[in-house]
């Protein structure tokens, strides 16, 4: 099973609302002060394979203009939390 983050979906949709490149999201997560952010590091977000800290969530909240608690997907209570969190 492969440890996923659980903002990816959410930061992706976000960028595509705001008609923002990864490029141009990358840019702005610099200038929210994540150092050394880059196209990969975006994509990498938003297909889940980058884990996460609060530091993180907190310039990906500030880049794009939401609240933090935004990147929380809803949760699915049919499904064991294990399922929600791991892929295969």
């Amino acid at each position: 099973m492969k440890k996923r983050n659980f903002i990816g979906r959410q930061v992706g949709k976000r960028r595509n609302e705001l008609d923002w490149t990864q490029f141009d999201l990358a840019d702005r997560l610099e200038d929210a002060g994540w150092q050394n952010v880059t196209r990969s590091t975006v994509s990498k977000i938003e297909d889940g394979s980058l884990r996460i800290d609060l530091t993180q969530l907190y310039y990906l909240a500030v880049a794009l203009r939401v609240h933090p608690i935004h990147f929380l997907p809803k949760m699915d209570w049919s499904k064991p939390v294990k399922a929600q969190i791991y892929s295969p």
